[in-house]
């Protein structure tokens, strides 16, 4: 086999991306028969590689027996089962299987976490990503870079237990960051300050503060009249509203007769009537 080494990684990939994928093709070169075969190659590299996961065989079984023995290698018999893959995998205990199944010209992947029953699939053409059977990865896939991010997004990331935690987990802190910041656009005027804080700076609208006792339910913020009242009546400025004085407990500071009642006789004119 022509190995390209570090360099055989497919264009715009970063090298590490692929490193000990020419170790592991040179090990089932021999077996690979059609195109699909290597896209199962590549996905298991994948999930060996960056998942940190040991496959321990073919089959579907969704048990773990002590005699599972994980490895980095795929397992004999792995593409011998015709038009369908199956491939068990282990990761921290908790097994997942890869499904593969070909049709006339795609192949569609299944990985299958057994314990939550989660469940990604993705369908790819062999024909259209797979160049070659034989020789370095950039001539076996030249876009293998496009397959590789395919893989991760759509097809394990969701899956897989140990990236959903920490992606789950920095997208909830990048929320509560933004939130903290956060600003309606649509608030006019500045911040208005806490209930206790009355009246509001700036007014909204450049409106008087009036009326603001009738809107608070503890009732703080001054007059809950239209207009507030004046502390006594001003007799040079004109007609005023009626005002009556109340003392403690609720009593009337002014003095009989109450000009509430009607007026004595010869009592003359009271502005308080």
């Amino acid at each position: 086999m022509s190995s390209g080494g570090a360099g055989s990684s497919a264009t715009g990939a970063p090298a590490n991306d692929f490193f000990g994928w020419d170790l592991l093709y040179k090990t089932i070169e021999k077996n690979v028969a059609k195109k699909s075969d290597v896209l199962v190659a590549l996905v298991h590299f994948l999930l060996v590689k960056q998942y940190k996961m040991q496959c321990v065989g073919i089959g579907e079984d969704k048990t773990i027996s002590p005699e599972d023995v994980g490895s980095e290698l795929l397992p004999d018999g792995w593409n011998e089962r015709g038009i369908r893959y199956a491939l068990r995998y282990l990761h921290n205990g908790r097994l997942y299987l890869l499904i593969g199944h070909n049709t006339e010209d795609f192949t569609t992947f299944n990985l299958l976490d057994v314990k939550d029953n989660k469940v990604t699939n993705i369908t790819l053409s062999p024909q259209e990503w797979v160049k070659q059977l034989k020789g370095p990865l950039n001539t076996l896939m030249p876009e293998a870079s496009l397959i590789l991010n395919r893989y991760r997004k759509e097809f394990i990331d969701p899956v897989f237990t140990g990236n959903t935690r920490e992606v789950t987990t920095q997208t909830s802190v990048n929320q509560d960051s933004r939130s903290s910041n956060f600003r309606d656009p649509l608030t006019i005027g500045g911040p208005m300050r806490p209930m206790a804080s009355f009246p509001m700076e700036p007014r909204p609208f450049g409106f008087p503060d009036v009326g603001r006792g009738d809107l608070d339910p503890l009732g703080r913020g001054g007059p809950g009249n239209l207009f507030p009242m004046p502390s006594r009546p001003s007799f040079n400025s004109g007609l005023n509203p009626r005002f009556d004085p109340v003392g403690p407990n609720g009593h009337i500071v002014r003095a009989d007769p109450n000009p509430d009642h009607l007026a004595p006789p010869n009592f003359g004119f009271d502005y308080y009537m």
